[in-house]
């Protein structure tokens, strides 16, 4: 099958941004090409074995690339800029050029030049993995999640997703059961799953992020606890959980607030992220509003989490 690849030539500052439009619009998946990235692996403990030389060049301009089916990718091509037009009035830092790029390539193309990008990420002592590389764990205690995320959102390399099992790391989890909002590949509830909770009820509203999530959970022996559902957020929720995480975006998790509440035990925690440094107050605010208190607001890059406490009804 032939997809259309729309490349999006930005900063290193935009583009996590650039890609959550391109997430938001639908892509089957997203690749983020930054030599900054590649720079900073190759000072870390990571051992090469061969590197391709065109990634030791160094430049500002990266690289954001989306895949989309033929029959919508016109469409799609024409909301993409007015997206990365109101990004440009709005973004409260460089964001390069903005240019977008169009070529046809398969699908098993993409996917296997995708893989080559994806390492292993640690997060506390949890550290993600790719399905398809041998790793031996280095402590303990370290919790191995292995993932193959496919088309879904969810690899451990958005500051996003770190931000999210590191509070999970602060919680204690054993026995609990834990609810997943916007699971895309499954990596937050499968490592809830292996940090202890009992039961984990997984949500998307994407078929392929179901099909990733319950493939990964079943990959980490962990498909009896983590319940795996297609659902429009909370809709198939049943009873109250003494723990959510939610990683979205902003103007969905505002939206959510009193959705969410309504699902969570009395003294429930919420963890969510998406939340870029401009949004981090609004989300906050319409929490509060709706009976929620701060217990931690970590920061990774230009991204925040929220760590929230309901408070009694």
């Amino acid at each position: 099958m032939q997809y259309r690849e729309y490349t999006v030539y930005t900063t290193t500052q935009a583009s996590e941004l650039v890609a959550d439009i391109l997430t938001e619009l639908g892509s089957q998946g997203v690749g983020i090409y930054d030599s900054n990235d590649f720079a900073a692996l190759l000072s870390s403990d990571v051992i090469w074995d061969y590197v391709d030389e065109q990634a030791l060049i160094r430049s500002e301009i990266v690289r954001v690339k989306g895949y989309f089916a033929q029959d919508c990718a016109d469409e799609v091509g024409r909301q993409l800029r007015a997206r990365l037009d109101e990004l440009a009035a709005r973004c409260p830092f460089p964001y390069g050029s903005l240019e977008i790029a169009a070529e046809q390539v398969d699908d098993q193309d993409w996917v296997n030049v995708w893989r080559k990008q994806y390492r292993p990420v640690s997060a506390g002592r949890v550290t993600v993995v790719p399905d398809w590389i041998a790793y031996t764990p280095t402590a303990t205690d370290e919790v191995v999640v292995r993932m193959d995320p496919g088309m879904a959102f969810g690899t451990g390399e958005h500051e996003t997703t770190r931000l999210c099992l590191r509070m999970l790391q602060d919680l204690n989890l054993d026995g609990a059961t834990v609810a997943d909002v916007g699971t895309g590949s499954g990596i937050l509830a499968i490592a809830a799953a292996l940090l202890g909770a009992s039961r984990v009820d997984a949500y998307d509203i994407d078929p392929l992020a179901v099909k990733a999530a319950d493939a990964n959970a079943r990959a980490n022996g962990v498909a009896d606890r983590v319940r795996v559902a297609h659902a429009d957020l909370l809709d198939r929720a049943q009873g109250r959980y003494p723990f959510v995480i939610a990683n979205i975006t902003a103007d969905i998790l505002i939206a959510l607030a009193s959705q969410l509440r309504a699902y969570l035990a009395q003294g429930g925690t919420v963890i969510l992220s998406g939340i870029i440094h401009a949004r981090k107050q609004d989300v906050l605010d319409a929490f509060v509003a709706d009976g929620f208190a701060l217990v931690q607001a970590p920061c990774d890059g230009e991204w925040c989490g929220l760590m929230l406490r309901k408070r009694a009804e």
